[in-house]
């Protein structure tokens, strides 16, 4: 199986988008499509979809979408600016809001309290509030969110990469997401080989042309 660099897949999505004409939107529809598939749909009390405001928020958001139009309680917490989201994030955060989802940016100690006092072991939280982008420390309201969802029995299911993981080394940055099941998305990460979680890979559309082209280029 190949594996890439946070770099290199960031060149595979750029491709795709630029070179090949597949909007970003399709890619998320698709990366929520493939995920969506190994989100159990019984035996959970509450789905709780933990966000930041990139594209891998965006995915979570479609995720949450999904669940409520199959009338599971959904709860969406939000942790960042939401007028700084990405814009396939902000796409799928309006429809969110025009279906009266259950959101809570979190942005304050009272909204952490809110989050820690809704997790029960029951749950199952998404994690998205971090993709393979990050470079640098987890730091502020960030890490207290993380370190209640790992204090948390809830099920913890991550998109992509566990928030706080170095997609090319596998190193903890500051403190990342315990995730019990991740899908990650396209391609395997190099920091995902040696991950002690389960791990799959899923396609989200990806032409088979794009991957030899980038890969072939940087070798």
């Amino acid at each position: 199986m190949i594996s890439v660099t946070a770099e290199q897949m960031r060149e595979i999505d750029r491709y795709t988008i630029e070179e090949i004409g597949i909007p970003s939107i399709v890619l998320m529809e698709n990366a929520k499509n493939a995920m969506i598939n190994f989100i159990p749909l019984d035996g959970y009390e509450k789905y709780i979809v933990v966000v930041g405001v990139g594209n891998n928020g965006g995915d979570g958001l479609a995720i949450a979408r999904d669940l409520i139009l199959e009338d599971k309680e959904t709860i969406v917490f939000i942790v960042g600016n939401v007028e700084k989201g990405s814009k396939d994030f902000l796409i799928n955060y309006n429809i969110l809001k025009n279906i009266e989802a259950n959101i809570i940016n979190i942005k304050e100690k009272s909204d952490l309290i809110i989050l820690e006092n809704t997790l029960t072991i029951d749950d199952i939280v998404i994690d998205g509030i971090f993709g393979t982008g990050l470079n640098s420390d987890i730091r502020g309201i960030s890490k207290e969110v993380i370190e209640i969802l790992n204090n948390s029995k809830a099920f913890k299911f991550s998109i992509d990469i566990p928030s706080g993981l170095d997609a090319n080394t596998g190193k903890v940055l500051g403190v990342a997401v315990k995730s019990d099941y991740v899908v990650t998305l396209g391609i395997m990460k190099k920091g995902l080989e040696n991950y002690s979680g389960h791990v799959t890979v899923e396609d989200i559309g990806i032409p088979k042309i794009v991957i030899e082209k980038v890969l072939g280029k940087q070798k």
